[in-house]
């Protein structure tokens, strides 16, 4: 998916040409350096259940070898000087045996970009990937209970919270809750 137009413009970046660019596409293995720096940003480790300080080499063998059921999209921007900049990850896990109709996903936006078009535009490619080429019927997301924001644009997006998560993970010294939000598509495939 390539956004090039001016209706998609809002808060993509800075224009190249006059003109924001977005891309959504599969991860590639020279996507490391990018990667690496969006997911040690501070804000997202305090947000995601990954650990500081993370050594490059760690990260690097996570995203080396993905397992044939993890599907993982980047959004990337334009900069001024040509090159580009991942702004996003949506991790898209398919689930085995009685639960192959369902699967989990975990996207992270840099705080740069978290509202605006980037967000949408990547979780509707993950969903159409979902939806459309896995057959999945049911996607799970789990956010920290004072993302309200994030999880009012899961709900926009069809997802429902289901449950609370007591004590989900410790963040910053503080065990914190989370919610278990749920996107299910009704009808059987045909």
């Amino acid at each position: 998916m390539r956004l090039s137009t001016p209706e998609h413009s809002k808060r993509l970046g800075t224009p190249v040409n006059n003109l924001p660019t977005l891309t959504i596409r599969g991860y590639r293995s020279d996507d490391w350096d990018n990667l690496f720096a969006l997911l040690t940003h501070p804000d997202i480790v305090r947000d995601s259940t990954r650990l500081p300080y993370a050594h490059d080499e760690t990260l690097r063998d996570l995203f080396s070898s993905l397992p044939a059921n993890l599907h993982c999209l980047v959004a990337e921007t334009s900069l001024p000087s040509g090159r580009t900049r991942i702004i996003g990850l949506a991790e898209l896990k398919a689930l085995p045996r009685r639960r192959r109709h369902a699967g989990t996903l975990q996207q992270i936006m840099h705080p740069d970009y978290h509202t605006g078009e980037a967000p949408a535009a990547l979780l509707g490619a993950v969903l159409d990937l979902a939806d459309n080429w896995l057959g999945l019927r049911r996607i799970e997301a789990t956010l920290y209970v004072d993302q309200t924001d994030l999880i009012a644009f899961y709900e926009q997006h069809g997802f429902q919270a289901e449950a609370t998560l007591r004590r989900y993970a410790l963040r910053a010294g503080a065990y914190c809750d989370a919610v278990l939000l749920a996107r299910l598509l009704s009808g059987e495939r045909t």
